[in-house]
């Protein structure tokens, strides 16, 4: 390998690690939703990272019904 070259991994190969989840964010009298990716389902109690904020997993399920979703993630804010 010549200097300067880098080992890298095609980015394509990557896309199949990601996996897109539905985020149900609940809060007093309001529901939103968001996507995000991930690598894997989170368990409950676990942090995530949303666009209110860092959030506790409340419930996490698998759900290969939902298509272009690997899984259903709730998290709620107090």
């Amino acid at each position: 390998m010549s200097a300067g070259a880098s080992v890298g991994v095609d980015a394509a190969c990557n896309h199949a690690l990601i996996a897109r989840f539905i985020v149900t964010i609940e809060g007093p009298g309001w529901t939103d939703h968001e996507d995000v990716e991930l690598p894997r389902l989170p368990d409950k109690g676990e942090s995530l990272e949303t666009k209110f904020g860092t959030l506790l997993v409340a419930e996490a399920e698998e759900a290969p019904d939902l298509g272009a979703y690997a899984g259903k993630i709730v998290c709620r804010m107090s």
